[in-house]
């Protein structure tokens, strides 16, 4: 089932609607696009096991099959389409090693049989952990063995190299200048032109960052830091110029919270040629804290994630946090978001215009609440669940659609950053009441956007294709 969104915008939206199909007991994973296929992965809810289901559809989003994977021998590391195939990696401790296999799915018989592409043997009983790239670069797949954590030591990696029949064909070893931690935070990414990066996180009195180029037995580290404010949280893409462009939010020296932004440019190799950073306004402080709530909390915004680094088609870069937290609703405690903040900076990196949108959001379950944007990014529009609307004695409106839960909200912007806010018409397939989850299940820059649909029991759901 599909349709158009006609909206006051240059960049008008296709939205089609997948067979629906069974979530219970179920959380998405993502959805892998082939030329002619869909594959939406589910994983068993607070399973970290290779329990899965499978269910595919064709290119006009009839389902074709559906297929179940219960084998709790393997951890599930994940799913991608590389070199023209489905390929799910999981990893299983055995003999003192860490085995890293995977599966090739036929989209006929299922998943075939695990077989092994790399094993490190075990420290003390404590495994190796495996990070997969998202893409490709010319037949080659890049992979981050996370080396088994010994107390007191530096953290040591391997990049593991492997061609398109997923042979090894390097490997690297490096020790990192950083103490192990049990749990770690570690982001492999590729530039477009093929150089290696990994994007380290680690606590010592807060966020710490570092990044690293990859490929070589000595490697060269940079420190993410600004001279004084500690960075809370940041993001990431390649621009046009394949430049790794590093955007994020700072706290004060005082309180853990969001202050200010930031923006930093490397190029290829890893000089820093770009950076800026800004204290919030008082605009938009003031939006989500009173003056007594700033004098006793201090000016920042509390509770606030950043959610979104998106560049449009002129180049011009968004960043996007939004506030999440507990509110007590008749004795329930709800989640809930007041509202986002949006930052725009131009194509070179400096600053044009910061907005703070307040948008009251509370429900039991968090899967509704948040905005959403396109993969194909062109311009800044942004979309959400208008929960508000489950108050009204009479019911949702009926100009937001039939079968809609709660209604769908659109924000645009002008040139000076001012938003507008519209009520959008969607009606969904079925007879159940549905709303978006709104996290993207491809998140790889596709011209293709696809989000989970589902009911509000979230037994029920479906995919929605936007594009």
């Amino acid at each position: 089932m599909g349709f158009s969104i006609m909206i006051n915008s240059a960049q008008d939206i296709a939205l089609s609607f997948s067979d629906m199909v069974s979530s219970k007991g179920l959380s998405p994973v993502n959805c892998v696009v082939s030329s002619d296929k869909y594959f939406y992965i589910q994983q068993r809810e607070k399973s970290k096991k290779c329990d899965l289901t499978i269910n595919i559809f064709n290119d006009e989003l009839k389902k074709e099959a559906s297929f179940r994977l219960d084998n709790p021998k393997y951890e599930f590391i994940s799913i991608k389409y590389l070199f023209d195939k489905v390929i799910l990696f999981a990893s299983h401790n055995e003999q003192m090693h860490t085995h890293l296999v995977y599966s090739i799915l036929d989209d006929k018989l299922g998943f075939g049989p695990f077989s092994e592409i790399f094993k490190e043997p075990q420290k003390s009983g404590y495994p190796t952990s495996f990070i997969i790239s998202d893409k490709t670069y010319e037949d080659q797949l890049h992979v981050i063995a996370e080396l088994p954590y010994v107390s007191g030591k530096n953290e040591d990696i391997k990049l593991l190299i492997f061609d398109k029949n997923l042979k090894l064909a390097k490997e690297v070893y490096n020790k990192l200048e950083v103490k192990f931690e049990t749990k770690r935070d570690n982001k492999l990414i590729i530039s477009p032109n093929g150089r290696v990066f990994l994007i380290k996180t680690y606590w010592e009195k807060g966020n710490n960052f570092n990044i690293y180029s990859l490929g070589q037995e000595v490697i060269k580290e940079e420190v993410i830091k600004l001279n004084r404010n500690k960075i809370s949280a940041l993001d990431y893409f390649f621009n046009a110029k394949n430049e790794l462009v590093i955007a994020g939010f700072y706290s004060s020296q005082i309180r853990y919270n969001y202050e200010g932004y930031f923006l930093f440019k490397y190029d290829d190799n890893l000089t820093l040629v770009h950076k800026n950073q800004y204290h919030f306004n008082e605009k938009i402080i003031k939006t989500f804290k009173s003056a007594k709530e700033i004098k006793e909390k201090g000016f920042g915004l509390d509770k606030f994630l950043l959610t979104s680094f998106k560049m449009d088609a002129k180049g011009n870069h968004y960043l996007v946090a939004e506030h999440l937290g507990r509110k007590k609703v008749k004795e329930i405690n709800n989640w809930h978001s007041m509202g986002m903040v949006i930052i725009k900076f131009n194509r070179n990196g400096n600053f044009v215009w910061g907005c703070p949108i307040e948008r009251e959001q509370v429900h039991l379950k968090r899967t509704f609440i948040g905005v959403f944007a396109l993969s194909n990014f062109q311009e800044p529009q942004y979309f959400y669940n208008e929960l508000v609307n489950l108050n009204l004695r009479k019911g949702i409106p009926v100009e937001y659609g039939v079968n809609n839960y709660c209604g769908t909200k659109h924000i645009t912007f002008d040139e000076v950053g001012i938003p507008t806010t519209k009520d959008l018409t969607i009606s969904f397939p079925g007879s159940d009441m549905l709303a978006f989850h709104p996290v993207e299940l491809n998140s790889n820059g596709n011209a293709k956007t696809i989000f989970q649909v589902i009911n509000e029991s979230g037994e029920k759901s479906c995919l929605a294709v936007i594009e």
